[in-house]
């Protein structure tokens, strides 16, 4: 059979033309505004500027517009910089193992400028004229000599215009917003010689002097509270050396919000220096917690290749091992030297009970010292799952072994009356009905009766509130402040009497009538980390109700909780009386049913 003449001509390999091309590489590089944003600034930075200026219009969907006083762009310059590939920052292949600069590519103007209307206006050090360049989808439109000041103006506008598919996935201007504050924030801490102001609209969203200050960059990105609580670290070896920051144990969040990790300057994820931190906190924090970690490595550039993400967003170590056993150590002495303390408030909650004269910390201490660091497996390393710990008694693991055929418990099915049994691992409660045995997960079913109870009162006459003798301030972080001032409405319909109470800080007056006495600092701020992971980090618009269903499931009784006959068998009737007792709000099975006739048939029993 004969290929078609049509066929074999649409099969052929073509080069791509360059408007094409850098259509492509915009799609790797520039996946929303604050990706430009990155692209810039970095651009600032290598370009030795002291100082920047960050302007947005809609979360930067409409404008975005990077000012600098850096050594500025001839007008040569200005018109190559459009071009693929053309760059100051290295010669050759070999310059690509030793990068010294957050941009080394060349891809970043002329993917920009590919998908949207660009406007750039530079003055290189020295000379008498600016230039003026205008640019639309990659195509320069406009060149002309003006009177500017040294440094470099961009101006990014109709972000991903001629790219449908991709303006689709753009998201709402507080989420896109929320991504260039956090961005910005790590790069002013990366770099505290910088200034930074971050305006949208008429409102100053962020400020970092640039004095050379870490503290100062530090309390500017995450609000003092965070800042008064964390410890200085540091490790020094031929090549590599490790400061920054770190928490104490008792001062921690429902995700890894507040970890951020440096290399050479330069923003980064890798798994290793993730597992080194977990390592470092092992025995130190709860399971689900996380320490505040502001972690930079300072390495020899030959020793890290920064080509192995589009967006330079992850790294890879020649000496993965030495770097990870580097940051373990910074971290975990920081912590034994004093770091680890905590209150005697704190130490109740993490069940952590002083032996006769001792304290605490010593108890801490004495249990780190015992626990020798592991070492990080190559599983890790190679960027795969792999189990860290393990040996815990797994109730679910038994029920599958023994080949049970338990489902959640259908809607239908009778319960009649409910006997408890007794807990399990302080996580479940086992009952029995006229129907076989019942297991519920107590966190679950808690977060289903508060989910009631308010969402009922909600739409009756609106959730009573109970005011707070001693009303909570919140010293947030920026980004934070920013998915907070976005949801007031949602938090005061749910009982929280929560208002601005200067930048970046908001005081809390009321809670939730009935709720007083579970609604600590700690737990308003779970509230308000979930809601800012699910915005930004997850990149869901978060609908009004999650404000409902996150408050509740953060004021629910704990897994590890231990709770008596009498609590457990309240809890029991609330459920079961309860709009949905078989799922919770997100979704999760309650109640899981053993039937009397599978236990028979388990135990070979007739049927």
């Amino acid at each position: 059979m004969r290929v078609s003449e049509t066929t074999a001509s649409e099969n052929r390999i073509i080069i791509l033309d360059e408007h094409t091309a850098n259509r492509i590489a915009a799609g790797e590089v520039i996946e929303r505004p604050a990706s430009v944003v990155k692209e810039l600034v970095e651009n600032s930075i290598d370009a030795g500027a002291g100082q920047i200026r960050i302007f947005l219009e809609d979360g930067g969907r409409e404008l975005i517009r990077v000012s600098d006083n850096g050594i500025g762009m001839t007008r040569e310059d200005a018109v190559v910089s459009l071009q693929r590939h053309a760059t100051s920052k290295i010669r050759s292949a070999d310059d690509l193992f030793a990068i010294r600069t957050l941009g080394f590519r060349g891809e970043a103007l002329p993917s920009i400028a590919s998908v949207s209307l660009l406007e750039m206006i530079t003055k290189y050090e020295g000379e008498v004229a600016g230039t003026k360049l205008e640019a639309e989808a990659g195509t320069i439109i406009n060149l002309e000599s003006v009177g500017a000041p040294q440094g470099t103006t961009v101006t990014v506008k109709k972000l991903f215009f001629n790219t449908p598919v991709r303006l689709k996935f753009m998201r709402s201007a507080q989420t896109e917003l929320s991504h260039i504050v956090e961005l910005v924030g790590r790069l002013a801490i990366a770099h505290p010689d910088v200034g930074f102001r971050l305006t949208h609209g008429d409102r100053e969203v962020m400020a970092a002097s640039g004095d050379g200050n870490i503290e100062s960059a530090v309390v500017s990105v995450y609000g003092r509270d965070a800042a008064k609580e964390l410890v200085r670290i540091g490790f020094e070896a031929p090549g590599l050396s490790v400061r920054g920051y770190v928490s104490r144990p008792d001062f921690t969040r429902v995700n890894r919000s507040l970890q951020v990790f440096f290399v050479n300057k330069r923003p980064v994820r890798n798994k290793a220096l993730t597992h080194a931190v977990d390592q470092a906190y092992r025995d130190l924090v709860q399971n689900g917690r996380y320490p505040a970690v502001i972690v930079m490595v300072d390495i020899d550039p030959d020793l890290v290749d920064v080509n192995v993400h589009p967006a330079k967003a992850e790294v890879k170590f020649s000496r993965e091992q030495d770097v990870h056993h580097a940051v373990y150590h910074a971290v975990r002495d920081a912590l034994m030297a004093g770091g680890a303390a905590v209150s005697a408030e704190s130490a109740a909650v993490y069940g952590i009970h002083p032996r006769q004269g001792g304290s605490a910390q010593g108890v801490l201490i004495d249990s780190a010292e015992k626990e020798k660091a592991k070492p990080v497996s190559d599983d890790i390393l190679r960027g795969e799952d792999s189990q860290i710990d393990g040996g815990s008694f797994e109730l679910d693991a038994v029920i599958a072994s023994a080949r049970l055929e338990t489902e959640p418990l259908p809607q239908f099915v009778r319960i009649g009356e409910i006997k408890v049994i007794g807990q399990i691992r302080n996580m479940y409660i086992a009952a029995e009905s006229e129907d076989g045995v019942l297991i519920v997960d107590q966190h679950v079913a808690h977060e289903r009766i508060i989910y009631d109870r308010l969402a009922a009162a909600r739409s009756e006459s609106g959730v009573p509130m109970q005011g707070l003798v001693m009303p909570i301030t919140l010293s947030l972080s920026r980004r934070a402040s920013v998915v907070v001032g976005e949801r007031l409405g949602d938090l005061r319909s749910v009982g929280f009497d929560i208002e601005p109470f200067g930048k970046d800080s908001f005081i809390v007056r009321a809670v939730p009538a009935g709720e007083a006495g579970r609604c600590s600092e700690r737990l308003l701020r779970d509230i308000i980390d979930e809601l800012v992971d699910i915005t930004i980090a997850r990149h869901i618009i978060a609908p009004p109700d999650q404000v409902l269903i996150t408050a509740s499931c953060k004021m629910a009784i704990k897994a590890g909780e231990s709770l008596t006959f009498e609590e457990m068998q309240e809890l029991l009737k609330d459920l079961f009386a309860s709009s949905n007792p078989f799922v919770c709000p997100h979704g999760r099975p309650i109640v899981v049913t053993i039937s009397n006739m599978d236990l028979d048939r388990r135990f070979k029993r007739p049927v």
